[in-house]
């Protein structure tokens, strides 16, 4: 029946809704990571679940990457609220090669959803500060549903010169 809602089981097990979580929207299901194509709010949607490597981290803003070519997503949510750290060697390679490629893939808006306190916050909050608002807008908040409404907002769009 249509609009009705059936759990099925995503890759790693996660369950998702039948008709908006297809396992072809699923880019990582990592222990420290998950990547998916949020098709309702049109933007990919990165969950960070704790501390990853820097091998780790780097192929898990890749894959983000990889999401946002083949969507061609122009917003990105990134929920750091349990992201432990970032290693200072992530945050320049993250300000010198991740978002110029992010930019030439069509990246306009990221929403990074932040720890209220910790290393984890701190460390967020020296990379946002590395990149700025330089290559695409970024926003933060502390709520989930505050960045996907932002996100799916197209007026926030409209206004932004770039």
């Amino acid at each position: 029946m249509p609009g009705t809602w059936s759990p099925v089981r995503t890759l790693g097990g996660r369950l998702g809704a039948t008709g908006s979580d297809h396992l072809s929207d699923v880019y990582a299901d990592e222990l420290w990571l998950f990547v998916r194509w949020d098709g309702e709010h049109q933007c990919v949607h990165l969950e960070w679940k704790g501390f990853a490597n820097s091998r780790e981290f780097r192929a898990g803003v890749m894959k983000a990457l990889e999401a946002i070519r083949d969507k061609h997503a122009a917003s990105m949510v990134s929920d750091t609220r349990r992201l432990e750290v970032i290693a200072s060697e992530d945050q320049l390679w993250i300000r010198d090669t991740w978002v110029p490629l992010a930019v030439a893939a069509g990246l306009k808006r990221s929403a990074v959803v932040m720890a209220s306190r910790g290393l984890g916050k701190f460390t967020v909050e020296e990379v946002l500060r590395q990149v700025g608002d330089r290559a695409f807008v970024t926003r933060t908040f502390d709520s989930l549903a505050g960045a996907l409404k932002w996100v799916g907002d197209e007026k926030s769009t409209k206004d932004d010169p770039r």
